[in-house]
């Protein structure tokens, strides 16, 4: 045994060797962000922010530099060619953060440009997803102030702001399964540079709906809260609710969990289409004293139930008169009844009623005196 173990380990030695120093990985160059726009003729024009990785001789530490190239042709892939042109670096794109799309080219239609994330082996699933509404131009200068680099700055942005129930997101994984969906539709984060800040930098705003490929319309950053309830999309966040001894003045419940579970029913003529959202939440702020009693805490509890049927049968009601289901329902049709159900999928929102069952459960009220 032992001798079988020290032959395992000594072919190990001989033939499992890593990278001779930072050779090989100062060869590459890794892709942060994919950036898609259109120029006059509606040809693809492609954006590579590329994290070059260096080491310095003096004290062996090591430095990133930032490079961004350029590429156009009749298709993605020459384009991504045109590309390798400008680059004495073998290009790797296993460290992909976004795959982004100017609203310019989301409108004309990202199919044209997608079927390369789809087929070729070099990408990954990961990559978040977005569309840019501003200057391409100023998006692949970068450098803004906490982050040089785009796909890292989206990255992080997105992964930090989970907390909050409003922001909406995808990934090219759940782009993948969603456009071939019975309802053919996604909706992807918007993103913008806001120059409300003391210095510009990349913001959040709401959502872009990609049906059949293309745009169609923006979910308002108002909505966004609304829209990931009804899509079991809630993990933390917030919710403000009117005191119920002051309507002038608000509650802060911060969400600590939350489950939306889906029922559909349809009877051939009509679907009803049934929402449970449960709700873990505890109380985290109110703008006046409150004494928190048992009678005002179920005021509280009826407060945000209240707004949470109100606000998602709006956005509900709004985009079925848009005809976009956001929502997956013909998804939720289709799993229970069977594609035969969904055949004439314009007319599924038009047939469908919503009802938004919701139960707000508010944990560790605390004392009376901590809110004073």
């Amino acid at each position: 045994m032992k001798k079988t173990l020290m032959c395992f380990f000594l072919i190990s030695c001989i033939f499992l060797n890593g990278c001779y120093g930072y050779k090989d990985i100062n060869d590459a160059a890794f892709v942060t962000a994919v950036i898609f726009d259109i120029d006059k003729t509606n040809n693809p024009v492609i954006y590579l922010e590329i994290f070059k990785p260096a080491k310095t001789s003096a004290k062996s530490s090591e430095k990133a530099e930032r490079i961004v190239l350029k590429g156009t042709g009749k298709t993605a892939y020459e384009a991504l060619n045109d590309v390798n042109l400008a680059s004495s670096y073998k290009i790797d794109y296993t460290q992909n953060k976004a795959i982004i799309y100017t609203k310019r080219a989301a409108q004309y239609g990202i199919g044209s440009f997608f079927d390369i994330f789809r087929r070729s082996t070099q990408f990954i699933t990961r990559p978040y997803m977005a569309v840019y509404d501003g200057d391409v131009e100023r998006l692949s200068q970068g450098n803004f102030e906490e982050e040089q680099f785009v796909g890292l700055f989206l990255w992080d942005l997105i992964r930090n702001t989970g907390a909050s129930s409003r922001t909406v997101q995808s990934s090219l994984n759940k782009f993948l399964s969603l456009r071939v969906s019975p309802e053919k539709t996604d909706v992807l984060t918007v993103i913008k540079i806001s120059n409300e800040e003391p210095t510009p930098t990349l913001v959040l705003e709401g959502g872009a709906i990609i049906k059949h490929d293309k745009l169609k319309d923006m979910v308002q950053k108002t909505e966004g809260e609304a829209y990931n309830f009804l899509t079991n999309q809630v993990q933390y966040g917030s919710m403000e609710i009117n005191d119920p001894n002051n309507k002038n003045k608000f509650v802060s419940l911060r969400i600590e969990k939350s489950k939306t579970d889906t029922e559909v029913n349809y009877s051939g003529k009509s679907i009803i289409f049934k929402k449970k959202i449960t709700v873990n939440a505890s109380i985290v702020e109110t703008q006046n004293y409150i004494n928190l009693t048992a009678k005002e805490l179920k005021e509280i509890k009826y407060g945000a139930e209240k707004n949470l049927i109100t606000s998602c049968t709006n956005v509900f009601n709004k985009y079925k008169k848009e005809n976009l289901d956001i929502f997956m329902l013909g998804d939720s049709i289709a799993n229970k009844y069977g594609d035969e159900a969904i055949k004439d999928e314009n007319k599924i929102l038009k047939k469908t009623t919503i009802i938004i069952e919701p139960n707000v459960i508010i944990n560790s009220a605390g004392k009376a005196r901590t809110y004073k």
